[in-house]
């Protein structure tokens, strides 16, 4: 009698949801997370797939990694333990939408790019914005807490969530919040699932509250000489009665990034107003602020229509630019953030700088080859950074940067004031500690 031959998880998946739910085993260095290749993937068609197979991985204790459009699959610290790779992206359908209400219900694999695509055709908008939108899904947006340059107007994501309906780590699924925008009884769950990193629960459903789209975009670009005429022009724009939407400072290396921006010298620095609106309330603020900033730049340019949405779109993509080796997020207060316009680190070169001076926050970006350094030192030099950030009074997240550092620091600093508390939230979602682990903040 042969002895016995164990299934792989991958077989015993397919006996659950079936092949079609199944990534052959050949495919899963697509859902590598680095280094990490998952044992399984899995593509659940609707949620009775999806709840199916979390169950199976809470009675087989076998880890559980959520994927979409995988466009920042780069943040988070390594995978703690073996497990299987989740993706969500065919869990995308239009459950409900009510223009006259203002909601729109979507599954969480949908693309950001689709939803808007969805809500243009009646005229609405939503301000959800990732990189590489038509890639990333709704879900993974809301799971690493993703914005886009328009956010110093309209907020962050969760503050347009209304409800949400979640997969716990048992594969029970529950709702939070509604859909209808007065709902507003209860404890709001929508802000503790958004931006956990699908640590606690994976995003199954979403709807959303809307907000009528802008008959017309517009933005100004200028050239200043250096960052303390530039910051000292982005400040006084700010303190107008038109201010715009957005306010965003790029050093020379940063605006090299960007194709649709003229080149610029060190140490020139690019300021960007973005405008939006009506179109006679935009035609004004536009010139506006051309005429007050043309007095201290080197060059004024104003953009309209599909260039200013050109540029918007090269802004919301730049932290996900495919050539970037490292990439430090910054979240500081709009008064330090210029702080970090003369940023120097002793082990690094000297980083591109993406800055949004309305809202608060930066982007650190590096092109350089790492291969060869040492991962202690480039780690230490990250560390620094991120007690810059908290002298600041923020945090610094390091979105990307070469696997072999990883291992030397947590990307996400030191653990918060509310570790504890997000402790006990981890233990009361997920006992087992099947959902992502290792990768959220503290090694959640």
């Amino acid at each position: 009698m042969s002895p016995t031959v164990p299934r792989t998880p991958s077989a015993r998946l397919s006996d659950l949801i079936g092949p079609d739910g199944t990534v052959h085993p050949a495919e899963l260095t697509r859902y590598d997370i680095g280094p990490f290749t998952p044992l399984a993937a899995v593509r659940p068609a609707d949620r009775q797939e999806l709840t199916a197979v979390l169950r199976w991985a809470a009675q087989t204790s076998t880890a559980v990694y959520p994927s979409g459009g995988r466009t920042q699959i780069d943040l988070g610290n390594p995978p703690a333990k073996p497990g299987i790779a989740l993706d969500l992206t065919r869990l995308d359908r239009l459950v409900d939408f009510q223009p006259a209400d203002l909601t729109i219900s979507a599954e969480a694999g949908m693309t950001i790019a689709r939803l808007h695509d969805i809500l243009a055709q009646d005229g609405k908008y939503v301000p959800i914005s990732a990189p590489l939108p038509s890639r990333a899904t709704i879900g993974g947006t809301l799971a690493a807490g993703a914005s886009g340059p328009l956010r110093a107007a309209y907020g962050l994501p969760r503050d347009w969530l209304i409800g949400i309906t979640v997969a716990d780590a048992n594969g029970v699924l529950t709702n939070a919040g509604g859909k209808v925008v007065k709902n507003v009884t209860g404890y709001d769950l929508n802000r503790i699932y958004t931006g956990s990193l699908g640590s606690l629960a994976v995003t199954v459903e979403t709807t959303f509250k809307l907000a009528p789209a802008s008959q017309e975009l517009a933005a100004v670009v200028a050239r200043f000489p250096n960052a303390p005429t530039a910051i000292h022009a982005a400040q006084t724009l700010q303190n107008q009665h038109y201010a715009p939407l957005g306010l965003h400072l790029l050093n020379h290396c940063a605006a090299a990034a960007i194709p649709t921006l003229p080149p610029i010298d060190a140490p020139e620095f690019t300021a960007i107003a973005l405008i939006g609106g009506r179109a006679s309330s935009v035609r004004r603020r536009l010139h506006d602020t051309a005429a007050l900033w043309q007095p201290d730049a080197l060059s004024v340019a104003l953009l309209q229509n599909d260039p200013a949405s050109d540029l918007i779109a090269a802004l919301t993509d730049l932290p996900a630019h495919p050539t970037a080796t490292l990439v430090v997020r910054v979240n500081a207060p709009p008064s330090e953030i210029t702080n970090f316009f003369n940023f120097t680190e002793p082990h690094l070169p000297p980083p591109a700088l993406a800055a949004d001076v309305a809202f608060g926050g930066a982007r650190l970006l590096w092109w350089d080859d790492f291969t060869a350094a040492d991962p202690r030192i480039v780690a230490a030099a990250l560390q620094n950074i991120q007690q810059s950030a908290i002298a600041a009074g923020g945090s610094a997240v390091i979105e990307r940067c070469p696997h072999p550092v990883k291992p030397c620091l947590d990307v996400w600093g030191p653990p918060p004031s509310g570790i504890a508390v997000m402790r006990r939230l981890k233990a009361q979602f997920d006992p087992a500690g099947i959902l992502n682990p290792g990768r959220f903040v503290g090694g959640l």
